[in-house]
């Protein structure tokens, strides 16, 4: 009886000593919250309601339409993601539709842009938490408002009108990232965060300036370096959306675009960037069949809308699709969709991990 109850006792501690091990060393292999920073202008906050979300099932590739399925499981309701936060305006929640753009920030609203996709995907991917921090204010140039410090001075602008978005990312992250236990409870302290990745989308207000068009590859080499620096994360990886309104062949007529996207596109070929940073198209995401109507007649020469009227049948998708302007490529859930997923399997080939 005595020996029994002697081996009871031992059992009991090794399996007291057991769960104390298990639960130090899930301490000590705990891994960094990774943060990924979103920034850019109205695009990058996003104007595509989520009604036109659905529109993405009648894509015509299967593999696209079946994609409506991975957001909306039942038919009804959009998926949320609880290993995913983020922290836009006042409102600091797990991933979910309503981040677009809207005009209380204290609150969700009823868009979404490119967060949702990311976050869903980088949240599938990664076995850490993560937190998106976006911002997006709307008609901001890189070339003035988001200009970086090592850019230096323009002529005939004052120095305190120059930055002052690239100042207001710079203390949004800061004090993002300085609350994390404030607002978001679970927030490991010990494990503590990594700034892992930005994402850049933005460029149209570039395409008025001259000097904003000519310089914007050499001014988006000096915001990621500077804000590698801010953050002292050398190692934090860079995708940039090419700036895609009106779709793909607008190159070709409008040479303004085509200067911004290829200053876009020239980090691509900055030697110190490779592998760390990377630019991808978007135009080539939005709906073929809606670009072609929203561009008759100077893009889309085949067509002349006086004599060829838009039809009842494209009416009707127009309005299951779109809920913007082309500028806000037409508010295209699908397109937001479309790009959250490129940007993700962008930022996880940079960082090294197998896309979703």
């Amino acid at each position: 009886m005595k020996d029994s109850r002697k081996l009871l006792s031992d059992m009991n501690k090794t399996l007291v000593l057991t769960l104390v091990f298990i639960a130090t060393s899930a301490g000590v292999h705990a891994k960094p919250l990774q943060v990924f920073i979103l920034a850019g202008q109205s695009n990058m906050d996003g104007q595509a309601n989520v009604k036109t979300i659905d529109f993405l099932g009648e894509d015509k590739d299967p593999s696209r339409a079946a994609l409506l399925k991975t957001f909306k499981p039942d038919g009804k309701t959009f998926v949320t993601r609880k290993d995913v936060w983020v922290a836009n305006g006042g409102v600091h929640d797990i991933l979910q539709t309503g981040f677009g753009g809207r005009k209380n920030y204290d609150q969700l609203g009823t868009n979404i842009g490119p967060e949702y996709a990311f976050g869903y995907y980088m949240g599938a991917a990664l076995d850490e938490q993560v937190l998106l921090i976006k911002y997006g204010p709307g008609g901001q140039s890189l070339r003035i408002n988001f200009r970086p410090p090592s850019a230096g001075p323009v002529e005939g602008v004052k120095p305190e009108d120059l930055g002052g978005q690239y100042r207001a990312l710079v203390a949004i992250v800061h004090e993002s990232l300085k609350n994390l236990k404030k607002n978001f409870s679970d927030y490991d302290e010990k494990a503590g965060y990594e700034i892992a990745g930005l994402v850049w989308f933005q460029g149209y207000n570039d395409l008025f300036d001259d000097a904003g068009r000519k310089e914007y590859g050499s001014n988006l080499v000096h915001l990621i370096k500077d804000l590698r620096s801010e953050f002292k994360s050398p190692n934090m990886k860079v995708v940039v959306g090419v700036m895609g309104v009106n779709g793909p062949k607008v190159e070709e007529v409008n040479i303004k675009q085509k200067e911004v996207r290829d200053g876009q596109r020239f980090v691509n070929t900055v030697p110190e960037f490779k592998g760390n940073v990377k630019a991808i198209e978007s135009a080539p995401l939005l709906h073929p069949d809606i670009v072609a109507i929203k561009t008759a007649g100077w893009v889309n020469k085949d067509r002349d809308l006086t004599t060829q009227p838009v039809t009842p049948d494209e009416q009707a998708m127009l309005s299951r699709a779109t809920s913007s302007q082309g500028f806000h490529y037409f508010g295209e859930g699908r397109f937001f969709i479309l790009l959250g997923k490129s940007f993700a399997e962008a930022m996880l080939e940079l960082i090294g991990h197998s896309k979703p």
